[in-house]
């Protein structure tokens, strides 16, 4: 006898990609499960279930040309130029 009904399809259990365990300390081999993670089925990244939550994970997105870097100028720099005495003044 199946408890799975007619309109419900029983799914296959996956098989973690990786397990998570916690850290055992002093020095111990091994640690208690703590998870498992999953290759994402969209994009690079990993779903992961820890303590019974599901999180996502994903490398960071590339910057692109319609948001190029600005180069950081030293403050310390605007300070110089503020505090050097004009040409004019004698």
């Amino acid at each position: 006898m199946t408890t799975t009904t007619e309109n419900q399809t029983a799914k296959p259990k996956q098989v973690p990609d990786f397990y998570i365990f916690e850290n055992a300390g002093n020095g111990e081999k091994g640690g208690k499960p703590a998870g498992a993670a999953f290759v994402h089925k969209k994009g690079k990244g990993f779903t992961l279930l820890i303590g019974g939550k599901r999180y996502a994970a994903f490398p960071p997105k590339a910057k692109t040309a319609a948001q190029p870097e600005l180069p950081q100028q030293p403050a310390i720099n605007g300070l110089r130029k503020q505090l050097a005495p004009s040409p004019n003044s004698s």
